[in-house]
């Protein structure tokens, strides 16, 4: 059986959900696909080489192994993962392999499990490798669409984002710098956290508003770099971005990753197009 689930791209909210504000994230029409095949032991396959159960090379896919093994008896399977999203770049590569894998799985070995189970199952497998998680990431991959977190409202998200990869970038120290800042200086980074709220939150009522929303990206975008996780770099792209007239942000921790904004026709050097993927997890093969 082959499934595959999509990539995200949060669009307005990070860090600042991680202390109880909201974020908007969308699912992207890049896909990982997993090819699932009952076998004798396990081998899986994937661009970071080939293993059985490894918990270091193939975390997510080996730790999601062990965790469908709870409703079913697995001795052995042959995967292989194939993926259009980057790995590391802040775009849900980890999510997507997690839930692609957990549907093959679930449709080859022929148990029955419905999204919600999925979600949860692949949330308890993103804290078994990071140790914590939101679990947006795997809601996003299961369901598609474009979400208001937390309380996961639809929201239609009507154009195109471009995307540029920085290349891979640690979200563990990100999290840990920002938090190092707040404990440092409680009250103003607080005030940051709810100016990134309502950013979100307007953004979730005025989608349809390409202007309005341009002018919430740059403001999202000097909050992130007031909270520390942009860097040299990144300013120096959003600027020669500005000077082209596009406006752009950094997409997931920063620190490197990806930097995205809205497609109005121009497309930068190096960045791909990507747009909202409605469908969630699926099967696409027997």
């Amino acid at each position: 059986m082959i499934a595959s689930a999509p990539g995200k791209i949060i669009l307005f909210g990070e860090h600042a959900v991680v202390y109880g504000r909201h974020a908007l994230v969308s699912a992207i029409n890049k896909r990982c696909r997993v090819k699932v095949k009952k076998a004798g032991d396990f081998r899986i396959k994937s661009r970071l080489g080939v293993t059985g159960l490894d918990f270091e090379t193939h975390p997510y896919v080996s730790f999601a192994i062990k965790r469908f093994d709870e409703v079913a008896d697995v001795k052995g399977a042959d995967i292989e993962i194939e993926s259009e999203i980057p790995i590391g770049s802040g775009l849900g590569s980890s999510a997507a392999v997690i839930v692609a894998t957990l549907k093959a799985l679930s449709a080859e070995f022929g148990v029955d499990l419905n999204n919600e189970e999925i979600f949860e199952m692949a949330k308890k497998v993103e804290i078994d490798v990071q140790g914590r998680a939101s679990g947006i990431d795997p809601f996003i991959s299961t369901y598609g669409g474009a979400w208001l977190f937390p309380e996961r409202r639809r929201v239609d998200v009507p154009f195109s984002f471009f995307v540029v990869n920085l290349g891979e970038k640690s979200t563990a120290e990100m999290v840990s710098k920002v938090a190092e800042l707040k404990n440092r200086h409680p009250e103003v980074v607080e005030k940051i956290f709810d100016a990134i709220d309502l950013i979100s939150l307007e953004a979730s009522r005025n989608m349809g508003d390409v202007e309005f929303v341009n002018e919430l990206i740059a403001l999202n975008q000097s909050l992130l770099r007031a909270i520390g996780v942009s860097t040299p770099e990144i300013d120096e792209l959003i600027a020669r971005f500005e000077r082209g007239e596009l406006v752009a942000k950094i997409t997931g921790a920063g620190g490197g990753g990806c930097v995205f904004g809205i497609y109005m026709g121009k497309k930068p050097e190096g960045s791909m197009i990507v747009e909202c993927e409605t469908e969630g997890v699926r099967v696409e093969e027997e």
